[in-house]
């Protein structure tokens, strides 16, 4: 008996180690639909399941929480399942209305959507094997959509059911306005689940309402049991997520000095939920980390160090996560400059108000950002520190070296 299991298990493409499963079923997760054990039980069965998670190109770039989600998928690839990336390319032309209280999501053009989906596959290699996901377009299937069909779709939600969610309910509340296209995106969205036949659908936990739509209409069109699973948010102390939304964001594109620099400024308490939710570190160490932060046992600014050293390998790699290490520690802790400074011609002759110089050279996106930086005390030119904002400056020979914040540099040249 012992034996014909061995032989089934090396025939199978399915990895069914409860040990494994309980892993990916638990560690970053926030929640699971029905539950936990249901789910646990489809993936136990030895069943290739069919999951998926939907991202909208609403920028060019990628950020930190979508890699939450794809590392995820990635550990149901290396369970053996059907995985699928989703772009949104037709609901980007929506806007999906998830955390907008105040105003309604711009909607992306046909143009800003495909160039927003170019770089994409590059960003995620490190993080899932891209040779082995099924890539798909939802415009494949809702752009084919008539209007008696979106009829049908709407036929099966109530007003009530969309009207619940607490964001709509705070903008009526607020006299701002709803706008019927974001009754559309659930609906939408929920159409994804059917039109692929999913198992399983993936988001992080800000998604649940619109993953939930989904496992409805799955019962209602197909009589087919889906399973939500959604992961926890990266938050800052204030509880606003870690994201483009919020200006705080670390993209898969940063640079590796960037992105262990963004790490380090994270408060103590994010320490030990991102080591949980972005590495893999194994989470009896996490506990430990996070007893010993608790008695003072362990300097945070170390657990910090490690904590970043492993984000930056994850999504980077390793070579990358030494020279963010190195160059952190020669420009931060060491104070010293980078050694690699890169020069910016700054056109003009004579002299250029320090405004203009600090956007030419990129460190600024506008005169009002500047003027900000002033203030704050984050500028300077040749590590003498920038007062005023009508400042003149007349750029030598040998240039200026100018700095923003602690590790943003760039020599002005003419």
């Amino acid at each position: 008996m012992k034996n014909n299991q061995i032989n089934y298990m090396k025939k199978s493409s399915v990895i069914t180690d409860e040990k494994i499963v309980e892993e990916v079923l638990t560690r970053g997760v926030e929640n699971v639909y029905p539950d936990k054990p249901a789910l646990k039980k489809l993936l136990l069965s030895g069943k290739k399941i069919r999951l998926y998670c939907g991202y909208d190109p609403t920028a060019a770039v990628l950020h930190i929480g979508h890699g939450i989600t794809i590392r995820k998928l990635a550990k149901f690839l290396e369970l053996g399942h059907h995985v699928i990336f989703l772009f949104g390319d037709f609901t980007a032309r929506i806007g999906d209305p998830t955390d907008k209280s105040d105003s309604a999501r711009k909607p992306l053009t046909e143009q800003e959507i495909k160039e927003n989906f170019k770089g994409w596959k590059k960003q995620i290699k490190n993080l899932i094997d891209i040779k082995k996901i099924d890539f798909q377009y939802n415009s494949k299937w809702l752009a084919k959509m008539s209007f008696a069909d979106i009829l049908e779709l709407s036929s099966y939600f109530t007003a009530q059911q969309t009207l619940a969610r607490d964001m709509f309910k705070k903008r009526m509340a607020d006299g701002k306005d709803l706008f019927l296209n974001e009754f559309m995106y659930p609906i939408m969205q929920a159409y994804d689940s059917v039109a692929m036949d999913v198992d399983l659908e993936i988001g992080g936990n800000d998604q649940m309402f619109n993953m939930l739509a989904g496992r409805t209409l799955m019962k209602k069109m197909k009589g087919k049991e889906k399973c939500v699973l959604t992961m926890k948010l990266l938050e800052d102390p204030t509880g606003k997520k870690m994201g483009k939304t919020e200006g705080n964001m670390i993209t898969l594109a940063d640079k590796p000095e960037e992105m262990f620099g963004k790490v380090m400024s994270w408060t103590d308490g994010m320490i030990a939920p991102a080591l949980e939710i972005l590495t893999d570190v194994p989470m009896e160490l996490i506990g430990d980390v996070a007893e010993k932060l608790k008695d003072g046992s362990l300097n945070p600014r170390d657990a910090k160090l490690d904590l970043a050293y492993e984000v930056v390998k994850i999504y980077l790699g390793e070579k990358s996560a030494d020279l963010g290490r190195e160059h952190f520690k020669r420009v931060v802790q060491d104070k010293d400059k980078p050694l690699d400074i890169p020069e910016i011609k700054i056109s003009g002759a004579g002299k250029i108000g320090v405004l203009e110089l600090f956007a030419q050279a990129g460190l600024t996106s506008s005169n009002n950002e500047a003027r900000r930086l002033i203030n704050e005390k984050a500028l300077r030119i040749d590590d003498v520190l920038v007062e005023k904002v009508d400042l003149q400056v007349t750029i030598p020979e040998q240039g200026l070296l100018l700095q923003r914040g602690k590790r943003q540099f760039v020599r002005a040249i003419k």
